[in-house]
């Protein structure tokens, strides 16, 4: 089966290294008709999401954003999938950094910074070309996936233009690999954590969220500068993208500051531009210990239920 995956995956890579960019959007629209109204993928999660998250708007306009992410995903995909052997020029021509430099003075002290992301725009996009953009070592904490075969392939098509890729426990030994080098430590920053004994609770689009601790607790230990990148789509297909600075020194914050500054700023890019995001995730699964769960849970299905009826 993992063979086989890897099989499809690199047809499909190369079918689409054939194809224009116009075609892959032919494509893209054909799978959103499919995904969005006949399987109706995680249909339930995604209008769920948005409505406790924009509790101020209307079911229409719920429903207006979650069909934009539905074209959005789909892009994402074929997007996606078409980066894997897109070349230097068209990912230039298409994914445009604004700011590089600001990450100059850092490099020529000899300093190594922390960069965090999310899974909003294109991230794909972004961690094949940060390489390209900052004269930083990238190095990229990922999560691994179970299917070795297609992992190694992704990966090796993530690491073609100078992007090192290193599994989320080795990320402390890589550090200390790197140790007197100006490094760059890419993570995205707003997955769901596996285990929330040590996660970070945030108030994130009107819910009380767990975040994940380790990009923290990396700054804090090392002292490293954090910033963050926005991502802006402008049109189909093409995106800007503006480095901000979170903490010059991380070391002096106050516990949990980091991500709090962090989760702002990524709610911030979010209610600007809704369906960029990704939806489909069950971000909120997760509870905080010691919460009445089944009281909130009945709340928000009494108010989600009318939405849900008038958008099915």
């Amino acid at each position: 089966m993992n063979r086989l995956t890897f099989f499809l995956l690199r047809s499909t890579s190369f079918l689409f290294s054939l194809l224009s960019f116009q075609m892959v959007y032919g494509v893209s629209n054909v799978v959103c008709l499919f995904l969005s109204r006949i399987v109706r993928y995680r249909r339930k999660i995604v209008l769920g999401n948005l409505v406790k998250s924009f509790p101020e708007k209307s079911p229409n306009e719920i429903d207006c954003i979650a069909n934009a992410y539905y074209r959005h995903l789909c892009d994402l995909i074929v997007e996606s999938i078409k980066g894997l052997t897109i070349t230097k020029p068209r990912l230039h021509e298409r994914f445009v950094y604004k700011n590089p430099n600001i990450f100059d003075p850092f490099y020529d002290k000899n300093k190594s910074i922390i960069l965090l992301g999310s899974h909003f725009g294109n991230w794909e996009w972004g961690s094949l070309s940060f390489p390209l953009a900052v004269r930083h070592k990238v190095i990229g904490i990922y999560k691994p996936i179970n299917n070795k075969v297609v992992e190694n392939y992704l990966n090796a098509c993530r690491k073609r233009w100078g992007l090192h890729l290193v599994n989320m426990k080795n990320a402390g030994r890589a550090i200390l690999q790197h140790k007197g080098q100006p490094i760059m430590l890419v993570l995205i920053a707003d997955q769901s954590p596996a285990n929330i004994k040590h996660a970070q609770w945030v108030n994130f689009l009107h819910q009380d969220t767990p975040f994940l601790h380790g990009a923290e607790k990396i700054a804090r230990q090392t002292g490293f500068p954090v910033f963050h990148y926005k991502i802006k789509k402008t049109s189909r297909g093409y995106y800007e993208v503006w480095f901000e600075e979170l903490s010059l020194e991380p070391k002096k914050l106050p516990e949990g500051e980091l991500t709090r500054s962090y989760a702002k700023q990524l709610e911030h890019m979010i209610v600007e531009a809704p369906p960029f995001w990704l939806w489909s995730h069950r971000r909120w699964k997760r509870k905080r210990k010691g919460l009445n769960g089944k009281r909130l849970e009945n709340n928000l299905t009494h108010r989600i239920n009318p939405p849900l009826s008038n958008m099915s």
